[in-house]
């Protein structure tokens, strides 16, 4: 897919909601954190009033921004009633701004779906989700996540992420978050298992990777959708940005010689363990292994101790570059 070109979209004035669209029985709650977003957030929000799957709600938590994001908020709310709320966020962070709304969830949350604020959603985006999470036991959590367009306006271009090379699974979570965000559903058993869990934990570097290590971690289904179904812009302001372009590598490295990439796993264990007991024994038993064996010491000792745990990534580059990070201690 690399190279392809793609018209931006053209979306100066809202499409108003239509009117004759008959209920859906599986409504959507969309959680959207917004800061400084003006340059992109009403694409992003026609995109959602695009959707295939009608019944849809949105709460935007606005997170200290000082351009006109408040505004463009405020006005798609205007025009679509008691579908859409504005709040206003904690200012502690990308990841803490969702998590403050996902602890906001009523007593029955049902469907949630997690959105950035700068990407274009396919219009079957949600439809998609919810077609697969409907054949997930309503009981068992479950959490969907697909591939996605990374987009590179400038250039005008879209690459589609890799497919999974090995099973979405609690050992891949701890080191690795390979479905980002924005692509996410979770259905309601899923929704609450996280929103009960966020009250008892303080900090994680980002929700959806967090998501990602407590469903699969509980003994929850992952379900990984090889169809993209959102553009993922990229753009110098992203906070967490993707594609394997040669300064996203560059960057990567740097992250884990400076030792970021091993404080963001240690903040990833740390929120497991304050919530371990919703893990399976199973699992439970590979965050003891992983995490004592990061910490110990010599370097050949090391290594092979967090082989052992049997954590891996997803490409054969990424484990690499992982097990030398392991070797260096920055893991």
């Amino acid at each position: 897919m690399s190279g392809r070109s793609l018209e931006e979209p053209n979306t100066n004035a809202w499409r108003r909601p239509d009117a004759m669209v008959k209920d859906c029985p599986s409504p959507i709650h969309i959680l959207m954190g917004v800061r400084n977003g003006a340059a992109h957030l009403g694409e992003q929000l026609q995109s959602i009033a695009d959707q295939t799957h009608r019944e849809w709600q949105l709460t935007m938590s606005d997170d200290g921004s000082d351009d006109d994001s408040t505004q463009i908020a405020e006005a798609f709310a205007a025009d679509w009633s008691n579908r859409v709320a504005v709040s206003s966020g904690p200012q502690k962070g990308f990841a803490e701004n969702f998590l403050s709304m996902v602890r906001g969830l009523p007593d029955e949350p049902g469907f949630v779906a997690f959105s950035d604020q700068d990407d274009v959603w396919m219009s079957e985006k949600l439809s998609r989700g919810m077609a697969a999470l409907s054949a997930v036991d309503g009981g068992l959590p479950a959490l969907y996540g697909s591939a996605s367009y990374i987009w590179n306006v400038a250039a005008g271009t879209r690459v589609e992420t890799p497919p999974l090379r090995r099973p979405a699974s609690f050992a891949n979570a701890l080191v690795e978050n390979f479905a980002t965000g924005n692509t996410m559903i979770l259905n309601p058993a899923a929704a609450r298992l996280l929103r009960d869990a966020s009250r008892n934990i303080e900090e994680v570097y980002a929700h959806d990777w967090w998501a990602y290590a407590l469903i699969s971690g509980c003994g929850g289904r992952v379900i990984h959708d090889r169809e993209p179904t959102l553009l993922y812009r990229q753009h110098p302001d992203n906070e967490i940005g993707a594609g394997e372009t040669l300064l996203r590598r560059i960057r990567r490295d740097i992250a884990v010689a400076d030792g970021r990439y091993e404080r963001k796993v240690g903040q990833q264990i740390r929120a497991l363990r304050q919530c371990e007991n919703l893990l399976t024994a199973e699992n439970a038993a590979v965050l003891d292994a992983f995490a004592s064996a990061r910490t110990s010491s010599p370097a050949l000792r090391r290594f092979s101790r967090i082989a052992r745990s049997g954590v891996y990534r997803q490409s054969m580059g990424d484990s690499i570059g992982f097990y030398i990070a392991a070797l260096i201690g920055k893991v």
